[in-house]
């Protein structure tokens, strides 16, 4: 984005060129864009088992990430791929080479290979498109019009085929569900995490383009989320936009770290210290179920594994829903080895990478983005651009204590939460570089 040092460095075009210029890179933006929001498969029938995916991984998928990588690494080259460097932090290096080093002590050398090697295209394509809109303007406009494509769909979805789009008794899992709205996502607490994202992106809107249009994206947004019925990002909503309010305001760098990250801290001593602490259980079975919807049952089983392989765990998301996990821990240890994930994110990081590779990841995706954060750039369109990638970022990191929104190899949370991160190291350049 130019206004914070990210155009390409050419001499002006005529203005036909520039008009040709800048369809091209909407068309790109918003295609990348959509594919991690959408997806390749939509509106999914839950009234039928999932496929097991483990052994050859999803086809359709590693097609069209490919393709998409391939399309935006040909662009990148031509307009200047050195401002891709900033983001090869020595953490994310770190992270990924222990990541890869996972991969060799794997129980599950193939699947990780795969997974490992898609999260890395993720990771790619996920910081080209940063590099697509040409200003902080027409990066509101891209978001905005991506947003209001998936709001419409998934309202449309809701309306013509609720049987695709909303949770029904007939779902082979979790049927308890029946009456939330997920609209073409594929359950109610991805679309829950979403609608908070487009929530923030219709306040940024507001802010900086248009009230009209920024305000009928947050609305919508805000009836969907209710209607998910998704509890965790009902509740991280109002604190996620108090804690960005107050750490944006704060002269102290230190205070805000401390703030946002102490968030982080407390939300994971009330859920996994619930597991070891009777008091923690105590105090949550006054106001809540205090096993999280069965969750601690999860954490427990989780770090009993851990326990076993705490250096390198078993292999880059190599653990959960694998044949040694359902069907040979499962017949010794209780219902939770059936479990698609830990349902927190750094509880699976550690038991697919282990203790050492959860290190350099919450280094990289938790300290590194709230310290760009101030050191940005002073510019009003880029503290609103700051503000914006602030939440999504504390959202992501909120969200995954309760659920494994990050580290995946596909996701939409987890796409534009790389946005985030992404973003706020360029606008912490661009104020050094002022």
């Amino acid at each position: 984005m130019a206004d914070v040092d990210l155009a390409p460095s050419s001499r002006p075009a005529a203005p036909a060129g520039v008009e040709a210029d800048t369809v091209v890179r909407s068309v790109l933006f918003l295609a990348a864009i959509l594919l991690a929001w959408i997806s390749l498969h939509p509106f999914q029938d839950r009234s039928q088992p999932q496929l097991d995916i483990t052994d050859g991984g999803n086809f359709v998928n590693q097609i069209g990430y490919a393709s998409m990588f391939l399309l935006l690494a040909a662009w990148t080259f031509f307009n200047d791929a050195n401002r891709l460097k900033p983001l090869l932090r020595p953490a994310l290096v770190v992270m990924l080479a222990w990541f890869a080093l996972t991969v060799v002590t794997s129980w599950e050398p193939g699947l990780s290979a795969r997974r490992l090697a898609f999260t890395i295209i993720v990771l790619g394509i996920a910081g080209m498109t940063l590099l697509l809109p040409k200003n902080v303007r027409h990066f509101a406009d891209l978001l905005a019009a991506a947003t209001l494509i998936v709001l419409v769909l998934s309202y449309f979805g809701v309306l013509l085929v609720p049987d695709l789009a909303v949770h029904q008794t007939s779902d082979f899992l979790e049927p308890e569900h029946a009456g939330s709205w997920r609209g073409l996502f594929p359950h109610k607490n991805e679309a829950g995490g979403m609608m908070v994202v487009f929530i923030f992106i219709g306040l940024f809107v507001a802010r900086l383009r248009s009230v009209a249009v920024g305000g009928t994206i947050a609305v919508l947004a805000l009836v969907f989320l209710v209607l998910s019925h998704s509890k965790t990002s009902i509740a991280l909503l109002p604190c996620v936009l108090i804690v960005a309010a107050i750490a944006g305001r704060t002269r102290r760098p230190i205070v805000g770290m401390v703030m946002t990250i102490g968030g982080l801290v407390a939300l994971n001593i009330v859920s996994i210290g619930s597991v070891y602490s009777d008091a923690v259980r105590e105090v949550l079975g006054q106001v809540m179920d205090p096993s999280f919807t069965g969750r601690t049952d999860i954490w427990q089983f989780a770090f009993d594994q851990l326990a076993q392989r705490p250096i390198t765990g078993y292999g880059f998301l190599a653990f959960w829903g694998t044949e040694r996990v359902v069907y040979g821990l499962g017949q010794s240890f209780t219902w939770a080895s059936n479990a698609t994930d830990a349902h927190n994110a750094y509880v699976n990081l550690a038991v697919t990478v282990g203790i050492v590779g959860l290190v350099p990841a919450l280094l990289w995706s938790v300290v590194l983005p709230v310290s760009d954060f101030y050191r940005r750039s002073a510019q009003p369109d880029d503290r609103l651009l700051a503000t914006l990638f602030l939440r999504i970022w504390l959202f992501g990191i909120y969200a995954s204590s309760f659920e494994s929104a990050l580290f995946q190899p596909v996701g939409e949370l987890w796409f534009i939460f790389l946005i985030a991160i992404y973003g706020l190291r360029y606008l912490s350049l661009a104020r050094v570089k002022s």
